[in-house]
């Protein structure tokens, strides 16, 4: 074999063997991932044949592809983490609104409708971290407008709370859905539970009708189960109470 023969060979196997190292499935299957499986595939058929010049050349596209769908699916989740607040601070500040929130609470009502303005231009112009940050600034404004008729609980000491916001997150070896959600102990601590999770925030989805379609970067909302108060956005930092 020659000398350049058997670089060829070498490389060819080093980058099929990465190659060899993609997902069994992309999170959101596009179209540079489809490209990438491709390669792959010719390139290992060019390597049993012995072609191992033209297999190096098309495991090298291969993870140039593989490069690319990294970037969407990157992309594709800060987008929409983006979408979700935005959808939970309208959806606060529509409720602020209901209960009078434009005459009691003037000023935070006048900052959250401003921060929310804000969030969009900045989903336009794909400034998606810009766009996080004003609307969890428009949902912090609004903290106290959602107790405005909610009596003050009867105990002296702090009432326990869990959160009311979920960011789907990206899990590849147990992605997250509505069932393994709802699991979760700071949530429901049961998977059985999910329809009341795909009811509150089938209105989020790409397809309301499949409970499946949900993204990472997508933020839910929980709704109470039994009454208990829930508060802002889940904090991995955070230890919660067993659920009454």
């Amino acid at each position: 074999m020659k000398t350049t023969t058997r670089i060829s060979f070498l490389v060819a196997l080093i980058l099929c063997a990465a190659a060899a190292a993609l997902p069994a499935q992309s999170l959101l299957d596009n179209d540079y991932y489809f490209a990438a499986k491709d390669l792959q595939a010719q390139s290992q058929e060019a390597l049993d044949a012995g072609e191992y010049d033209k297999a190096a050349s098309l495991a090298a596209e291969a993870r140039e592809y593989l490069a690319r769908s990294d970037a969407f699916v990157a992309d594709r989740a800060r987008f929409y983490r983006a979408n979700g607040w935005l959808a939970v601070g309208n959806e606060r500040l529509a409720y602020a609104k209901d209960v009078g929130a434009e005459e009691n609470f003037k000023d935070e009502y006048i900052k959250a409708s401003s921060d929310l303005r804000g969030a969009k231009l900045a989903m336009d112009i794909e400034e998606y971290e810009t766009s996080v940050i004003l609307s969890k600034s428009a949902i912090d404004a609004l903290k106290d407008v959602q107790y405005v008729s909610k009596p003050e609980p009867a105990s002296a000491g702090e009432e326990p709370s869990w959160p009311k916001y979920y960011e789907v997150r990206l899990i590849l070896n147990r992605r997250d859905c509505f069932w393994r959600i709802a699991e979760y102990p700071f949530v429901y601590g049961d998977p059985r539970k999910w329809k009341l999770l795909y009811e509150a925030n089938r209105g989020l989805l790409l397809d309301s009708a499949n409970p499946d379609l949900i993204e990472p970067g997508q933020v839910f909302e929980i709704p109470s189960l039994a009454g208990e108060k829930r508060e802002g956005a889940w904090d991995p930092a955070k230890k919660y109470p067993p659920l009454p």
